[in-house]
């Protein structure tokens, strides 16, 4: 089982396991949208619609992902050699996304929309698969947020790894050769994705956890609705839509506002390193009793981060640095909340009905996200200015911090663990999705 005390060593596997597949995510969450216009050449529309197009595809299939790979209890084995499974086939079309820069130009958007769809359905077994494990292999209450902890420090890791090649890359494709680096970035990303997702594949189907395959929560109630779960389905889309929004924009202002490519790349480095460096606290400070103080907090710091980040002057780089430093500081901490909130209450959901909770909520985050890609074509017009980027890039998190302290009385669980948000509010749970 995953977030045992005596038994760190299969949640660090797990660690890995994600920043492996963190890697994926921060890769097309930092760098798609800059390597298809800027590497490869692609209009703003036609990146937008490449990415957007397999944003939504991908969103389907994980709701058929959740409905058909989990109609049965999916248990922690099938559930681990399935995100195997995906791992291998995303890994694989991945490179085939980053080659699209090595085509004639002509055939560059056919071939960046059939792999990018071919990808994210991949991705979409990867990815619900993996996450399923925080309810489907933890036992309690501490486990999770321990899982969760861990979750967010290795996807902080990820999005540090890919942060530090963004100063690189920019000057590589200065000089034109940004599109190599990317396919040797790509093989090694699937390379470790790959391993982790086998090996955490092979640690949960050992003997030393058969033991723990049919522990259940006793916190498990067969008449919760999916419909109890709507405040953290909420909180997925604040998260992917305002601070997302941040991230995609990073390398166009950095490449905008900075001369540097150093400057550029210790920027999107502060604000990968500042979702690091807060997990250990988050767990010390904050246990599941104390979780609305926890996304208080958290929400308070992003929107700082966005503040200072609006009103640094650009003659002070390091202004910008701290900004970004704050904001994925404040973003780890709600990011940490969120998902051990939603693993406590998807673990209480009946058996069979966990799979398409965490097909929802990661569907729900591609549909925004491909939302969003359409948010950042209109954001990097050929007339726009740092200081107009600047103001898209803070307005999100700012506007996302609000809601997800409006809606953290909701979506926290209780000190008592054994009631729910909407039952503590007066109103009944619903017994069906």
């Amino acid at each position: 089982m995953l977030g045992r005390r005596d038994r760190w060593s299969t949640t660090a596997v797990y660690g890995a396991a994600h920043y492996g597949k963190s890697l994926f995510w921060y890769g097309g969450e930092v760098l798609f949208a800059f390597f298809l216009t800027e590497v490869a050449g692609l209009t703003p529309a036609h990146m937008a619609g490449v990415l957007a197009i397999g944003f939504l595809i991908s969103a389907i299939f994980d709701l058929q992902a959740g409905r058909i790979l989990f109609r049965r209890s999916a248990g922690m084995r099938r559930a681990a050699g399935l995100q195997s499974l995906g791992a291998i086939f995303s890994g694989v079309a991945l490179v085939g996304v980053v080659a699209t820069a090595l085509l004639p130009f002509p055939m560059r958007v056919g071939w960046a929309l059939t792999t990018g769809v071919l990808f994210r359905l991949a991705f979409a077994v990867y990815d619900v698969s993996q996450t399923s494990l925080m309810a489907n292999a933890t036992a309690e209450v501490e486990a999770r947020s321990r899982v969760a902890v861990t979750r967010i420090f290795a996807s902080g890791l990820g999005n540090l790894s890919v942060a530090v090649v963004v100063g690189p890359l920019i000057a590589a494709e200065r000089r034109g050769g940004g599109g190599v680096i990317l396919i040797a970035l790509a093989l090694i990303a699937a390379l470790i994705a790959i391993t982790t997702a086998i090996l955490l594949n092979r640690r949960l189907r050992g003997p030393t956890d058969t033991a723990d395959l049919h522990v259940q929560s006793p916190l498990k109630r067969s008449g919760l609705g999916l419909a109890a779960l709507w405040p953290l389905f909420a909180m997925m889309v604040l998260m992917m839509l305002g601070p997302s929004l941040f991230q995609k924009l990073e390398p166009y202002f950095a490449t905008r506002a900075f001369a540097s490519s150093t400057t550029g790349g210790a920027l999107i480095i502060a604000a990968a390193a500042g979702v690091c460096c807060g997990q250990p606290l988050w767990l010390m400070i904050f246990p599941p009793s104390r979780r609305i103080a926890l996304f208080t907090v958290s929400a308070l710091l992003q929107a700082a981060g966005a503040v200072v980040f609006l009103l640094a002057p650009f003659d002070a780089p390091i202004a910008f640095i701290a900004g970004a430093w704050l904001f994925g500081l404040g973003n780890g901490g709600l990011g940490m909340a969120k998902w051990a909130s939603f693993s406590d209450w998807a673990s209480r959901l009946p058996a069979h009905r966990q799979g398409l909770a965490f097909a929802i909520f990661s569907a729900l985050a591609k549909i925004t996200l491909a939302l969003g890609v359409l948010i950042v074509a209109a954001a990097i017009h050929p007339g726009v200015t740092p200081e107009g980027l600047r103001g898209f890039m803070a307005a999100g998190p700012v506007l996302t911090s609000i809601g997800m302290i409006i809606l953290a009385r909701r979506a926290a669980p209780r000190e008592t663990g054994d009631t729910l948000a909407s039952e503590t509010m007066g109103a009944s749970p619903p017994r069906t999705s």
